[in-house]
């Protein structure tokens, strides 16, 4: 019994133990010049916290930015890895300064920080020490600083631009990548993303052409292979181009600055195993040649793109003056948004067509522009007879892959039944307020002598007034 329960409190002592040395918190140099950051960093091995609080205030420094990454170590077939969270302080003034203990609460945990004293600016020379002797890199009780090399990192930015000879109105699909092999993830890490990218799409920006930009929510990472090798590559601006001349594209070499680090030659889990440096990739020069349309009638006017036509009427019979509705829908890829409507080309008075409502569908998939335009008349039979509906509309447009015009027409015919019937043509027109009320008036005769009758007592009323008024008037002279 006395076995078990010493047994039981050595297992609550190691996990204890376990538990208290999960976290560790180390100081970054402790003389650090005016221009560079002091730092506190908590290492978690093996665990990412979720929530971490309670890095000091210091007096003399100003609390700055925090930083966080992870280190894998590799012994052997052994394979750890620690996620390391640091807090960056700016010196405001040379000088000593001083970190009193601390607690960090890490997932509600407490993580103790012993405290330390540093300085700013050059170290003085220890006593009797020669003007030419070295000051030692460490003091006792603090860990080696760490020695740094470059690693060779295999990334670049690409400008990728599918199409390099197009028709003026044809789309030219736009998109900038930042490719990184997955080996060399922890070399790398953005930096200041969202102001670098607006002024990256200005430079790219070509005032000949309309632009349909791709709306990106987040850049999120994909992952492909360039050979044998996995990479992870990240879409950073996407737009769909439609020349309006024949002005070629010329898109400048961008850059894009990344924070690259480099990596301590012995790694361990009691120092900083990074050094954060910057580097620019840069684009290179790109060109798109934009020809001209083929001679034609409508060259200036018609869309470019690959369409199709898909067409629904209502009903394909119908009785005279009555109406029905004809859908004309352009489906494929292209400028959807500047579609015209079809071109009229016979003025019918058979068929009385009034003007479209007009609906559209826009998708943006691997760089394409499709979707659909559709067009949605009313028409109202005023003849009877058979209508193909081809003679009265037609669509023209040029076909970037055949670079040829090509023109759309309905297949469908509208059928109106019956005789031509004037009087029902009318009585269906707006005739107006005053015959809306001959329903409600009465339709007994009034005899002609009435209106004698009245216009003989109107004159007899007339007479006796003009009378009384000449008498006022006599009366009032005298």
């Amino acid at each position: 019994m006395k076995n078990a329960v010493v047994l039981f409190l050595w297992m609550m002592f190691g996990a204890f133990l376990a538990q208290a040395q999960e976290h560790t918190i180390e100081y970054g140099p402790t003389s650090i010049p005016i221009d560079q950051y002091f730092t506190i960093s908590l290492k978690s091995p093996n665990t990412r916290p979720a929530k971490v609080e309670g890095f000091p205030e210091i007096e003399g420094l100003q609390k700055s930015t925090q930083k966080s990454f992870t280190t894998t170590i590799t012994r052997g077939t052994k394979v750890s890895k620690v996620y390391t969270l640091t807090q960056q302080y700016a010196p405001l003034k040379e000088g000593e300064f001083t970190v009193k203990p601390f607690t960090l609460t890490v997932d509600g945990k407490p993580v103790q920080g012993a405290g330390m004293k540093g300085r700013v600016g050059a170290l003085p020379p220890p006593a009797g020490s020669k003007p030419n002797d070295t000051v030692p890199a460490t003091t006792p009780g603090t860990p080696a600083a760490p020695e740094f090399v470059e690693v060779k990192e295999n990334a670049f930015l690409t400008l990728h631009l599918p199409k390099t000879r197009v028709f003026a109105g044809e789309a030219v699909p736009v998109s900038l990548w930042f490719y990184v092999a997955d080996s060399d993830l922890g070399l790398l890490d953005f930096y200041e993303f969202n102001s670098q990218i607006g002024t990256i799409i200005q430079q790219l920006k070509q005032r000949s052409t309309l632009e349909e930009v791709v709306q990106q929510e987040e850049i999120l990472p994909e992952k492909i292979k360039i050979g044998e090798k996995p990479f992870t590559r990240y879409k950073l601006y996407e737009a769909i181009l439609f020349p309006i001349t024949s002005q070629p594209l010329k898109f400048p070499a961008v850059g894009l600055k990344m924070i690259k680090y480099k990596v301590a030659r012995n790694p361990s889990l009691l120092t900083q195993n990074r050094l954060p440096e910057y580097k620019t990739y840069t684009t290179q020069l790109k060109e798109v040649t934009v020809r001209s349309l083929p001679p034609h009638p409508l060259r200036d006017q018609v869309p470019v793109g690959v369409y199709r036509l898909e067409e629904q009427v209502s009903r394909n019979s119908i009785s005279l003056n009555q109406n029905l509705v004809y859908l004309f829908k352009v489906v494929g890829e292209g400028n959807i948004r500047t579609l015209a409507a079809p071109q009229s080309i016979g003025i019918s008075s058979e068929l009385e067509i009034y003007t479209p409502e007009i609906r559209q569908y826009l998708e943006v998939n691997q760089g394409r522009l499709t979707g659909s335009k559709t067009f949605r008349y009313f028409i109202v039979g005023r003849q009877a007879g058979q209508f193909p509906l081809h003679e009265l509309f037609q669509w023209v447009y040029f076909n970037p892959v055949t670079a040829r015009y090509d023109t759309l027409r309905p297949a469908i015919s509208v059928r109106v039944r019956g005789q031509e019937d004037q009087n029902s043509f009318i009585r269906e027109q707006d005739v107006g307020e005053f015959y809306n009320i001959a329903d409600t008036e009465s339709n007994q005769l009034v005899s002609l002598d009435q209106f004698k009758e009245v216009r003989l007592y109107t004159n007899i009323v007339l007479a006796v007034l003009f009378g009384g008024a000449l008498f006022i008037f006599i009366l009032r002279r005298k």
